[in-house]
């Protein structure tokens, strides 16, 4: 039985991680992931499009007006509670069998508990910005691809040690899920000088306010999602597998699955869904629907005066203060082109029968063909994801060479890296001869385990080369990190 169910589970979840992994919430920069993920009150030209575009009107006084990237930035991450290297360490790699130990350092002891992970990646392959004296634009195309997937620890258990009545004696759950989106979207950035004030109260001069909004045509190419959900008991002579589950896709994967299941409508069919499930990379730069979206910001800039100024005294060059406040990722995407949701609800029950020699394969095979892969096709001819909406709020402080950041965010649901779970990133940077920038960062909160980021590269007044890591010291408490960043070659004149 446990065989058969480990087969099953591998032919389902592919569907959902094997197609995504093919394909491959927060923006990031080399620049801000090396500061820790922030960004909100600083990260300019078209990057801004993306996290706060009121500050598409920054740097008037250090950057020329026009900024043009060429593959102008990449940047991935990965991580979260399932992506536990401290528990993978101490109890997979030491020869010993894998235990309840384990399980419960890495999920709690309550069967219902999950644990989730996130991926995602983003490419902008083309983006160009244009700063004036009271208003700026910029247009950027990015490609993204977002995945989460997570267990709980019935799947686990039965995964790692088996089925076992002492365990399952009174039904358990066994769940597991996991969703891929890849789309591509055109940002057309604006931002204006709303206020401009000589003075405020006798610690800022040269204020300035900022407003802007971003709204974006998302182009969608792929989604795979499942959801399974069951309950598991095993009594003195019975195993019941009580369960239920929904999968989606879009374009050809669509009609393969419906091919499958006309095809076993037959009575004497005997294929197997491999003979007609193939995904077929080609399909994830296809048109699969439309989408819209916008982004929106506000930024407060001011050169430090008084006291405020004189509390930085020690440092030599100008001292500015930016705030920033803004919500990315609002909107949502809709796949109608060839959509399909299948789903299955069945009790499977095990009837006692003693196979010395374990399950044949041709047995195993017929019951996933006939129980597990026995799903129906619904009506629904669309699907409509939302975009991973995030508020952010942030300052940063430039004294000469000096640059402190510090950054709040809470994603408004969980989806791929975005989480509800308030994070926080603080980061420093220094110039090296004015063209080195040496940054690193902190970053708490949000998915994964605190992680420590590191950047550094070339950054001269018409030309931007840097790079950037995130990772995870301790990975025990919400799981592991990892993330990197390339500004890509950008120019300015």
């Amino acid at each position: 039985m446990k065989r058969l169910f480990v087969l099953f589970l591998i032919s389902v979840i592919s569907l959902g991680w094997g197609s995504v992994l093919k394909a491959q919430s927060g923006h990031y920069s080399a620049k801000s992931l090396g500061l820790g993920g922030t960004g909100t009150a600083y990260l300019d030209t078209y990057h801004a499009n993306f996290v706060n575009p009121a500050n598409l009107m920054l740097n008037a006084d250090t950057k020329p007006s026009t900024s043009i990237g060429l593959l102008g930035g990449l940047s991935a991450t990965a991580g979260g509670p399932l992506m536990n290297i401290s528990v993978y360490n101490k109890h997979f790699t030491s020869g010993d069998v894998v235990g309840s130990e384990a399980l419960n350092e890495w999920f709690g002891s309550a069967m219902g508990n999950s644990r989730a992970m996130g991926m995602e990646i983003g490419v902008i392959p083309l983006a160009a910005s244009w700063r004036g004296e009271k208003m700026a634009f910029s247009l950027a195309f990015r490609n993204r691809a977002l995945f989460s997937g997570a267990v709980n620890r019935g799947f686990s258990e039965i995964l790692l040690t088996g089925m076992s009545q002492e365990r399952f004696a009174e039904p358990k759950p066994v769940n597991f899920s996991s969703k891929g989106v890849a789309f591509s979207e055109l940002s057309a950035g604006f931002s204006y000088q709303l206020l401009e004030l000589p003075a405020l109260f006798g610690i800022a001069e040269n204020v300035k306010v900022f407003a802007g909004v971003a709204p974006k045509y998302l182009i969608p190419h792929y989604t795979s999602s499942i959801d399974f959900n069951s309950t598991l008991q095993v009594t003195d002579n019975e195993v019941i597998h009580d369960f239920s589950y929904t999968f989606t896709s879009v374009g050809e994967l669509t009609n393969q699955f419906e091919d499958y299941y006309q095809a076993r409508q037959e009575p004497n069919f005997k294929g197997e869904i491999s003979d007609f499930v193939d995904p077929d990379g080609a399909s994830f730069t296809e048109t699969q629907g439309s989408g819209f979206g916008v982004d929106v910001g506000g930024t407060v800039e001011m050169d430090l005066a008084g006291p405020l100024k004189g509390a930085f005294s020690w440092i030599g060059g100008e001292k500015k203060l930016r705030v920033g406040l803004s919500i990315t990722d609002i909107g949502s995407i809709t796949y109608d082109s060839n959509a399909g949701q299948f789903s299955a609800d069945e009790t499977f029950t095990w009837d006692g029968i003693d196979i010395k020699d374990g399950l044949s394969d041709n047995f195993a095979d017929s019951v996933q063909q006939e129980i597990y892969q026995n799903y129906e096709p619904s009506g629904n001819k669309e699907i409509t994801e939302k975009l991973p909406t995030k508020l952010n709020f942030g300052a940063q402080l430039q004294a000469g060479k000096l640059g402190f950041a510090f950054d709040l965010q809470k994603g408004l649901y969980e989806t791929a890296m975005n989480s509800p779970r308030l994070a926080l990133g603080l980061g420093a940077e220094y110039k090296l001869f004015n063209i080195i920038p040496l940054r690193a960062g902190y970053r708490t909160g949000g998915l994964t385990s605190s992680s420590i980021t590191f950047g550094t590269g070339i950054e001269l007044r018409n030309f931007e080369f840097t790079v950037a890591g995130l990772t995870v010291p301790n990975s025990e408490n919400r799981g592991a990190g990892i993330g990197g960043a390339w500004s890509g070659l950008v120019i300015r004149f």
